[in-house]
This record gives structure tokens, C-alpha cells and sequence, in this order.
């Protein structure tokens, strides 16, 4: 799981808004955006507010689907990439490529947190843009809360789990065959998060983007590419190649930890694979 990531800048907010209503050339939409403005900009001092507890934002007024349409499609490419290298320039750079949702996959997408399907007002205000894979996405949808209310997932820019570890992994191999009998599994204790309302966030979370499932998958193949880099090296370098690999796994160990956390996958992952001197076992009986 990603480490809280910085907010982005908002003190350009408001001329984004201004900015999508003056290059807006269906005058129509112009002019819906233009009767919304001040609404629009109210809500953004409600979200700073709220910022903590989102789901106590209420309803929104823009119901009308052509009002919709008129904001949704500001969101263009160009937005998006004008956004990228300016508000939200330092959180891309503290998600260093990963996905921030899972923590394994690559960042494609700009998710809108609430959804904008029903907060279109909140379409291009960047404290409610987290950048976000592709998969996670698709899986998020337009939820936002579930029946009681509750916020569904986690939201990077407040919500804080540094402190608590809640996702374990575990390895279990047989050394005479350890590329066949090789098992991957993780488990995540929610009980261990005392704050009983981030503890239900997190629960969600985890279930609605099926992450124990995604990591072990990714675990999996991570094991699978060891096994490729090492079955043609020679046997007469094996400690050579164990040092090596080893050093490489506490690399990579190190790195995600410093920059996702502690309940990161692949942090986990390769913490496990040293405790168990996996390395040592798995090469050994690939190249005997």
C-alpha cells in the first residue's frame, strides 16, 4: 500500500474552472458552465472542509445530464496533461510510477475519488485527482460510498497507515523441488488498524479492488522471473550468483520500502524471500 502522498496545489483551482469556461467553443456548454460557476467554486471550499470525512459532502445539484456533459467534457487530454505537470507535478513524482490504489500496477489513468459521474462539480478540481492504473479504475467505477454511507476506499491525500502493520506474506517451498511446490500467500489483518473508521475503509478497499488476489498473482510472476534469470547461469559461479541475487532482492526490498512502506506487496515479498533464504534454495535446485 502507497505512503500518503502530498496534496496537490490548489491555489490555481478556481482559473482551471475559469480557463475551461473561456476555451469551452459549444456555447451552449459555455453557458451552463457559466451559470454553475459560482457553485462549483462554493464546493471546492466544502470539499477543503470536508476533506477528512468526504462522504459528509451531501448531494450535489448538478443533475441535468447536459450540465454533466458540459463539465465532463473539460476534462481533455490536454487538462489532464496541463494538471500532470503542474498541480499534481509533486504527487506524480512521490508515486514514482506506481499505482498508489495497489501498489502494483503501472499509473495510466487520473481516477476522480468522488466520482464525477454524481459530483461533476468536482470534475477538475485537483484535490479529488489521484492518479491511478488502469485495472484499479475499472474495479473503483463510480463507487464512492457503500449503503451506511461509508467512504469505499482509501484516499492518498489523507488518510494515514505508515504507522500499522496490517498485510503479512507468507512462502512455503520444498527444497527438493522448490519451482513446483513454491506457494505464495498473503494475509491482511484489519484488526490491527485501532482507528475502527479507517479500519472499515481499508476493508473495503482492499475487497472492492481484490487485492490479496492481485498480489499473490504478482508475486507469483515476480518468483517466476527469478526462476528464468538464474536456470541458464553456470553452476561453477553458484555462490557468485547467490551473493548477487541477493543483494538484489534487499535492494529492491530496501527501495519500496523507503518510498511505498511497510505494507507494500513487494516490500513484503522480498523481506520473505531473504528470512527464508529462498534465494540460496532456488538457485541451488535449478542448477543441480
Amino acid at each position: 500500500m502507497m505512503k500518503k502522498l502530498p496534496e496537490p496545489d490548489i491555489t490555481g483551482a478556481t482559473g482551471l474552472l475559469d480557463n475551461a469556461i473561456d476555451r469551452k467553443k459549444n456555447e451552449n456548454y459555455r453557458a451552463r458552465l457559466q451559470a454553475y460557476k459560482a457553485y462549483v467554486k462554493n464546493r471546492y471550499s466544502d470539499f477543503k472542509t470536508n476533506k477528512n470525512k468526504l462522504e459528509n459532502m451531501g448531494v450535489s445539484i448538478i443533475i441535468d445530464d447536459d450540465d454533466k456533459k458540459a463539465i465532463h467534457t473539460s476534462f481533455t487530454l490536454s487538462f489532464q496533461k496541463n494538471i500532470k505537470n503542474n498541480a499534481l507535478k509533486q504527487v506524480y513524482g512521490e508515486c514514482r510510477g506506481i499505482c498508489p490504489f495497489c501498489g502494483a500496477g503501472k499509473l495510466e489513468e487520473v481516477d476522480h475519488y468522488i466520482p464525477k459521474e454524481h459530483y461533476p462539480e468536482f470534475t477538475l478540481f485537483p484535490l479529488n485527482l489521484i492518479p491511478i492504473c488502469n485495472k484499479c479504475n475499472k474495479r473503483k467505477s463510480d463507487k464512492f460510498v457503500d449503503g451506511n454511507n461509508g467512504r469505499m476506499f482509501i484516499n492518498f491525500y489523507t488518510d494515514d497507515m505508515e504507522s500499522v502493520d496490517f498485510l503479512s506474506v507468507d512462502i512455503t517451498f520444498n527444497s527438493t523441488d522448490v519451482k513446483k511446490s513454491t506457494r505464495i500467500k498473503y494475509v491482511a489483518d484489519f484488526s490491527k488498524i485501532a482507528d475502527a473508521y479507517l479500519q472499515r475503509i481499508v476493508k473495503h478497499h482492499y475487497k472492492e479492488l481484490n487485492l490479496i488476489k492481485r498480489y499473490e498473482e504478482a508475486a507469483n510472476e515476480e518468483i517466476s522471473d527469478l526462476e528464468s534469470t538464474y536456470s541458464n547461469q553456470d553452476d561453477n559461479n553458484e555462490n557468485e550468483i547467490i551473493d548477487a541475487a541477493e543483494r538484489a532482492v534487499i535492494g529492491e526490498r530496501n527501495k519500496r520500502l523507503k518510498y511505498i512502506g511497510k505494507n507494500d506487496w513487494k516490500y513484503l515479498l522480498c523481506k520473505k524471500i531473504i528470512e527464508a533464504g529462498y534465494i540460496k534454495v532456488l538457485v541451488n535446485d535449478i542448477l543441480h
